[in-house]
């Protein structure tokens, strides 16, 4: 014959560990009745953290308006230039190192900070 506080200890045993597993979700939610129930759901992994996607376009952006800022528009453009006219690789570099509007907004703004050009 099965002990049925052993059972029932062993069912909250397990309650605890599903709970405490960190790929599982709990949200508490309330019943009709007024009562407050924890549901355990599983974890969404996340493919691409946006956060992390947005600093480093940031980043990146900053890098592209310092170096035209340091270049100047028309060396910066030769440059570009000399990409785009050689393999596959260095035309997609030039691709993404093609100066848009936030790159001059940026170059514009450190332009005012940096001494020199």
């Amino acid at each position: 014959m099965a002990d049925v506080n052993k059972d029932r200890f062993i069912e909250r045993l397990n309650a605890i560990q599903q709970k405490s597993d960190p790929k599982k979700k709990v949200v508490r939610k309330v019943n009709k009745d007024g009562l407050v129930v924890e549901v355990v759901k599983p974890r969404r992994k996340k493919l691409l953290p946006i956060k992390s996607m947005v600093t480093i376009a940031l980043i990146f952006v900053m890098f592209k308006g310092f170096v035209l800022a340091q270049l100047g528009a028309d060396e910066y453009e030769s440059r570009i230039d000399t990409l785009k006219k050689g393999p596959s690789a260095q035309v997609f570099a030039a691709f993404l190192l093609d100066s848009d509007p936030a790159t001059e907004a940026m170059a514009r703004g450190l332009r005012v900070v940096m001494p020199g050009k």
